[in-house]
């Protein structure tokens, strides 16, 4: 089968010039409408728990044109997943002894709260629990609010992590990395039953087993996702973030395994297809098997106006050990767009200083 494919050549980068924004461009916090679509499968290397809350459920969908009921990944749970592990590089990147000291300089001079404590303790930013009081909108309190995390895929600030935003006013950060539904092409599920006493829940004795619905190994979602408006260091190390996540779903560690492949890129002005189109035409036309659904999506895609991507068009120019560059310039990415968005908040309470 792969013999009938076109020899793999490097990617074209300048192809996406057009629609990629530069990182000193002026207004660079206002969306242009450029964007590119993505498209990559998602196969389960091990049992997937995928439901939202609750024992015994799964989360699913029917196909409109097949008619197929397929499990699907939910976005919000591939956004999670991705922005955990941009944060993981993050860190990676710094413990190889980058000096991120200037960029966080920076940030406490724009006002940003965390920024002047990590003077003192070194960069870090984290995902945890909301917290709200006395009516204040609830926030992600490990977040700084200046990294590329943070500027790349959003973040809710209020005085209490920016000093520049009045107390009584809050600003969302929206994300720029916008995730389609992941769908099965095939339903390939299975129940098992677990035991709460021997997996750690009290229990009573009458009540202590229930069943989980599995998706099985082998299972092949097709993914897509938009980028708006990202400079070009943000564009690979986010789909840097998004090939090297390795799992996905409930209970972690036990199921979820996954691997991710891409299969193909398309800069534009709007979008031309969606996870649900695509996963709907393969299940209707019965490809199944991993290979099958990559070969049949990547000749599909040539027909969109897609060019061919592969992991390794990512990986080749992305390295959080031995930088080349692309770290350095995401994080100047990121220090630039908090200072536009900075200057942005001034002009309005008619602070401006210029820059």
């Amino acid at each position: 089968m792969s013999g009938n494919m076109e020899q793999r050549t490097d990617f074209q980068w300048d192809i996406l010039e057009e629609y990629l924004r530069k990182i000193d461009e002026p207004r660079r916090i206002y969306p242009n409408g450029k964007k590119i679509e993505v498209v990559f499968t998602i196969k389960a290397l091990n049992m997937l728990l995928l439901r939202t809350e609750g024992p015994g459920d799964i989360n699913e969908v029917t196909l409109p044109e097949s008619k197929l009921s397929v499990p699907v990944i939910q976005p919000q749970k591939l956004m999670a997943v991705v922005r955990r592990r941009m944060l993981h590089l993050l860190r990676l990147h710094r413990d190889y002894g980058t000096d991120l000291k200037p960029y966080i300089e920076k940030a406490s001079e724009l006002g940003f709260t965390k920024a002047s404590e990590h003077l003192k303790s070194g960069w870090n930013c984290s995902i945890q629990p909301p917290l709200a009081e006395g009516g204040e909108k609830a926030t992600d309190i490990g977040m700084d609010g200046y990294c590329p995390a943070c500027t790349i895929f959003g973040v809710a600030l209020t005085s209490k992590e920016w000093s520049k935003i009045s107390n009584t006013m809050s600003l969302g950060l929206k994300t720029r990395v916008h995730f389609d539904p992941a769908f099965a092409v095939s339903r390939k599920v299975q129940p098992e039953t677990h035991n709460k006493v021997t997996e750690g829940i009290m229990s009573s004795t009458g009540g202590a087993l229930f069943t989980e619905i599995h998706v099985l190994p082998g299972t092949t979602f097709v993914g897509r996702v938009v980028l708006h408006d990202l400079t070009k260091p943000e564009l690979l190390t986010t789909l840097y973030s998004l090939i090297t996540s390795e799992e996905i779903g409930g209970r972690a560690g036990i199921y979820g395994t996954i691997k991710i492949e891409l299969l193909g890129m398309k800069g534009g002005f709007y979008s031309i297809t969606s996870s649900l189109d695509l996963a709907d035409e393969i299940a209707k036309n019965g490809k199944e098997m991993p290979s099958e659904v990559r070969f049949y999506l990547s000749n599909r895609l040539k027909e969109l106006g897609f060019v061919s991507l592969s992991n390794q068009d990512i990986i080749k120019l992305v390295d959080p050990k031995n930088d080349k560059d692309t770290f350095t310039e995401l994080w100047r990415s990121s220090i630039e767009f908090v200072r536009q968005l900075h200057d942005n908040i001034m002009m309005i309470s008619g602070k401006y200083k210029g820059k």
